[in-house]
């Protein structure tokens, strides 16, 4: 098929799209196996938190590399080999699985491996969407990605344990090896224009690493941008990492309870999502972030900080991702427009870096906070139970519902700035697109 048959546009990106949801949802089955694997043969959960942090590594020391990689080479290029990489790592671990079992070690580099893998993915797959879809759809294009993520919450735990019960760890890597082979395959379906390569060609490898991060500081906008967004992602993390502790302990140890308030938020993700592809895309869409930041952290936080049983959780924890595509499509959309698209792999690869040291720094503020500090303060008796007891109910899980409480005030903090420092709410307007260098984007992929 030449390229010029092959659908381009909002429709090309939808078979991007349909093969993005069944590898994505694929992948999380297989780490909820790998997990649950690797648990029942080690019985440690520090060596899961490892094999997860080991991939969180790879991801972040590579994206510089990978966003240079990502200018220099085709779009469809870089695309095809994050899907196809994955394919062969975890077609490695079938056949070990087959004929003598996996070690331990082999699964730790294994998901090295595809975290290296996704430094590539996630930024290339960013950058390509700007070249394929018309500046007044992005918002609905990085909509779609958020239902992608929503659907794999919902659907993929469930079907990921059915699937480990009853046919086996080497089936449920069978079936993510097929549906990246799929979505490695829609690539070559579409066409995907391709920017001026010859810039970062004639750029040195670690020149290019580096220069992401000063296109970004170069940009007063962008980096007010940046900067707010890393703040809410730390705050964000903080909520995620305690929300399931705290529902089994507020709701006596029920994990019925944990699983349906995370599935009941999943779903909000995808009735967000719906509800931004059927309305018009916004005329200040920073503006519309923003916003959604309010209401993330006022009713998907503070809420659920004061709120006492599943119904309250569940409804605050389905707002939150309700909130999520109107804040994550809203800020991709930004990124999209104001970024050359010659420059989006490097900045892209730049952004994730910075957005991934959001993770540790939450994890490492809190565990202890939580642990050490609000928990015993939240007890009955307890100094900090007789401050915030008439707002946060005290108790089991008394300490990590302040988090929420707490997260979520600071969040709100946060929105509110935003709008009143004019270089993060003018940004949209105030920093010219990147349509005003209507040659950056010429020539057709034919990878």
């Amino acid at each position: 098929m030449v390229n010029g048959n092959r659908p381009g546009g909002l429709g090309g990106y939808s078979i991007l799209w349909a093969g993005q949801i069944l590898s994505v949802s694929a992948a999380r089955m297989v780490n909820f196996g790998f997990g649950v694997w690797l648990f029942l043969q080690t019985h440690s959960a520090f060596d899961l938190s490892l094999m997860t942090g080991a991939a969180f590594v790879a991801t972040m020391l590579c994206s510089p590399f990978a966003g240079a990689a990502i200018d220099r080479l085709p779009r469809r290029l870089t695309i095809a080999v994050g899907d196809a990489g994955t394919v062969v790592v975890l077609g490695t671990l079938l056949v070990l699985f087959h004929f003598h079992g996996v070690h331990v070690w082999e699964l730790f580099l294994a998901n090295t491996l595809i975290g290296v893998l996704v430094a590539f993915e996630v930024p290339a797959y960013s950058a390509t969407i700007s070249l394929m879809v018309a500046k007044e759809d992005l918002s609905r294009a990085n909509a779609m990605r958020t239902i992608a993520d929503s659907v794999q919450n919902v659907v993929a735990p469930t079907l990921g344990a059915i699937a480990l019960q009853y046919l086996g760890i080497d089936v449920v890597v069978l079936i993510a090896v097929l549906a990246g082979a799929v979505a490695a395959g829609t690539v070559f379906l579409v066409r995907i224009p391709q920017p001026d390569r010859s810039d970062a060609c004639a750029t040195g490898w670690w020149s290019s690493a580096v220069l992401g991060f000063r296109y970004i500081a170069a940009r007063p906008g962008l980096v007010g941008l940046q900067l707010t967004f890393f703040v809410v992602s730390m705050l964000s993390v903080m909520g995620w990492q305690v929300l399931t502790p705290m529902v089994l302990l507020r709701s006596g140890n029920s994990e019925l309870a944990a699983g349906l308030v995370q599935t009941v938020g999943a779903f909000g993700g995808v009735v967000g999502g719906v509800v931004m592809l059927l309305r018009p895309p916004p005329v200040r869409p920073v503006r519309s972030v923003l916003l959604a930041v309010l209401a993330y952290y006022s009713l998907g936080r503070i809420v659920l900080g004061m709120g006492d049983g599943i119904f309250w959780w569940s409804a605050s924890w389905f707002c939150s991702w309700v909130c999520m595509p109107f804040l994550r499509g809203n800020l991709d959309a930004i990124w999209q427009v104001k970024v050359d698209p010659a420059m989006q792999g490097r900045v892209f690869g730049a952004r994730q870096v910075i957005d991934n040291l959001a993770l540790p720094l939450a994890l490492l503020i809190v565990g202890p906070l939580a642990d050490d500090v609000l928990e015993p303060g939240m007890q009955p008796g307890g100094t900090l139970l007789a401050v915030f007891g008439s707002l946060v109910p005290g108790g089991p899980g008394g300490g990590m519902a302040l988090v929420f409480f707490g997260t979520g005030v600071l969040g709100v903090v946060v929105g509110l700035s935003g709008f009143l420092v004019k270089v993060v709410r003018d940004v949209d307007t105030d920093l010219p697109d990147h349509d005003a260098l209507p040659d950056l984007v010429t020539t057709p992929s034919h990878a």
